[in-house]
C-alpha cells in the first residue's frame, strides 16, 4: 500500500510526518542521522531530496524504509513504524507538486 508520489513534496511531507511520529524537532533529527540542521530543512520544504546516503542514514536510525521514504510504500514498514507513523494517502496533494524534482 502506497501513501503516492515521489516528488520533493511528497518525500517532504513523509519526512515531516517522520519526525513528528518520533517527537523530535529538526536539530535533534539532523543530528541523528548525521546532517546539518539546514540540510535537512531543505528536505522538509521540498527543495531538495535526501541522496541515498542520507536515506540510508535515516533508515538505519529509524526503521523506516528506502520504499516508504522515496515512494511512499507502507508495505515492508516494521510493525513499529507501522503503528506511528500516519497513512498519507488520503491526504490531498499541493498544487503543483506532482512533477517537482
Amino acid at each position: 500500500m502506497a501513501d503516492g508520489g515521489r516528488s520533493n513534496q511528497d518525500i517532504a511531507m513523509r519526512l515531516a510526518a517522520l519526525l513528528s511520529a518520533l517527537q523530535r524537532n529538526q536539530t535533534s533529527f539532523a543530528q541523528l542521522i548525521g546532517i546539518s540542521q539546514p540540510a535537512l530543512n531543505n528536505y522538509l520544504k521540498g527543495l531538495r531530496r535526501p541522496d541515498l546516503d542520507v536515506a540510508i542514514a535515516i533508515q538505519s536510525k529509524t526503521g523506516v524504509t528506502l520504499d516508504w521514504l522515496y515512494l511512499g510504500d507502507r508495505s515492508g514498514l516494521p510493525a513499529k513504524m507501522l503503528e506511528i507513523l500516519p497513512d498519507l494517502s488520503d491526504r490531498p496533494k499541493k498544487a503543483g507538486s506532482a512533477q517537482s524534482e
